[in-house]
């Protein structure tokens, strides 16, 4: 018993919607695996649909719900109710079990839901991880305002927010009451050891004579691919030996596939779908670059950099924190493609500058998922007290 008190068991559940290849569901079922093998108790709550579904089925104290879903169905508020109310039990009967249980959401949805179900719950420890807001200045104005003052609602229930970028703390703090107390940077960790190459295999890897710049990006509006699309023409139409791979897919797919076809780069473009393992193909790329509208701090930017490619991207959401102008990429105002296309050029080119953004030497300690998991048992003992 007194070895127990020394070092308690922390009790998590996890909250998520929707298990599709995106950094908050990975860092959501890495915490959920890892707290598990270092001995703690830990819950996942999500829905059935997505590529990671298999994965999170092989753990542990999954619970799948049929009538969990991301999109919000505001013309079917009866399964919202539902979906709400089977939270809710499920969290009383854990409950029972794990009287000192903490409730971690991820992502807009099921952060609303969640800390809301686990108010009704009568769980009082209620953390949420912002990957962004779901608010965001592409919205309409009125779409903004809904989401917010729901944000903001449901931030009095917040016992703690964990933030990836300080962009998300700055937003946070002009538009939260006591955000500042309560919240805290915990950054999302990415499987470096993936993405550590050993000199043998980058050896081996096949040269190639075209310069590649890559992406990845679920084919939604916020990663606003169209943008990059037609810096990637302007970039073509100046240097043939430019291509352009994106890992990803999504509901934009068959309107990108048309763009392509129009305009008769199905040689040049190279759609590779959803990849669990994306660092077998970023090892081939010459540069990484991202046209998104809103972001956290996208995982992809850190493994791009962890390979040592330069990144080319608009100045969103908390990119900044790891790219600095000149030294390891470039950052632009969102919309002005035609800069992109210029920097992309540029590094085509430059040789001496594209060398100076490969080596710079940045320090991602923070984001070893080993790092992340102690934080957040830090935080959760802390909690509990």
């Amino acid at each position: 018993m007194q070895k127990n008190s020394e070092n308690p068991k922390v009790n998590v559940v996890y909250i998520i919607t929707k298990l599709e290849l995106g950094g908050a569901q990975k860092i959501c079922l890495s915490l959920f695996e890892k707290l598990q093998k270092n001995g703690n108790e830990a819950y996942l709550i999500s829905g059935t649909e997505g590529p990671l579904v298999a994965r999170a089925k092989r753990i542990p104290n999954s619970i799948l719900l049929d009538n969990m879903k991301r999109e919000v169905s505001t013309n079917a508020l009866m399964h919202e109710a539902k979906n709400f109310f089977s939270i809710v039990r499920t969290l009383r009967k854990l409950k029972k079990t794990n009287p000192n249980l903490i409730v971690h959401t991820h992502s807009t949805k099921a952060g609303l839901v969640g800390r809301w179900a686990a108010f009704f719950a009568g769980i009082k420890k209620r953390v949420h991880t912002v990957h962004g807001y779901g608010f965001h200045t592409h919205q309409p104005l009125l779409v903004w305002l809904g989401i917010y003052l729901l944000e903001l609602f449901t931030s009095v229930i917040t016992t703690h927010f964990v933030c990836v970028s300080s962009t998300d703390v700055e937003t946070g703090k002009k538009l939260f009451p006591k955000f500042v107390q309560k919240s805290s940077i915990i950054r999302a960790a990415v499987p470096s050891k993936e993405f550590y190459i050993p000199a043998t295999e980058i050896k081996k890897t096949p040269v190639r004579k075209e310069f590649v710049f890559g992406t990845v990006a679920c084919f939604k509006q916020q990663k606003n691919l169209f943008d990059l699309l037609k810096a990637f023409k302007k970039v073509f139409s100046q240097n043939p030996k430019a291509r352009l791979e994106i890992i990803g897919d999504g509901e934009l797919r068959p309107a990108i596939e048309s763009w392509i076809k129009e305009h008769k780069f199905n040689n040049v473009i190279t759609l590779h779908g959803w990849r669990h393992s994306v660092a077998p193909i970023m090892l081939t790329w010459n540069s990484f670059v991202l046209s998104s509208l809103w972001e956290g701090l996208p995982c992809a930017i850190v493994e791009a950099r962890l390979l040592k490619l330069p990144v080319l991207s608009y100045n969103t959401g908390g990119i900044h924190d790891i790219i600095r102008n000149g030294d390891n990429g470039f950052l632009y105002k969102q919309g002005h493609w035609g800069d992109l296309a210029d920097g992309m050029l540029e590094v085509m080119k430059n040789k001496p500058l594209y060398s100076k953004l490969r080596a710079f030497n940045e320090d991602l300690s923070d984001f070893d998922e080993e790092s992340m998991i102690s934080q957040h048992v830090d935080l959760y003992k802390q909690l509990s007290l």
